[in-house]
């Protein structure tokens, strides 16, 4: 069963960078093999690359810093 899935910017434990809208998957850095996706792959939510697909599983919101002031 899937869990709910955090919207924006996201990771899959840690690694990569997507961002979530709704159910839609963007992958704009593969996790797999760290290489930043093409614009069409990255829509797909898919790599580009290494052809790595995503796990709703995997999912975590990314964490965001702030700017140092």
């Amino acid at each position: 069963m899937l869990k709910k899935l955090p919207q924006g910017a996201a990771t899959f434990c840690g690694r990569g960078l997507a961002f979530i809208h709704g159910t839609h998957i963007v992958m704009k850095v593969c996790p797999e093999c760290s290489q930043w996706n093409a614009p069409e792959a990255a829509d797909r939510g898919v790599c580009g690359w290494c052809a790595y697909v995503p796990s709703c599983e995997d999912v975590e919101p990314a964490v965001v810093f702030d700017a140092a002031a």
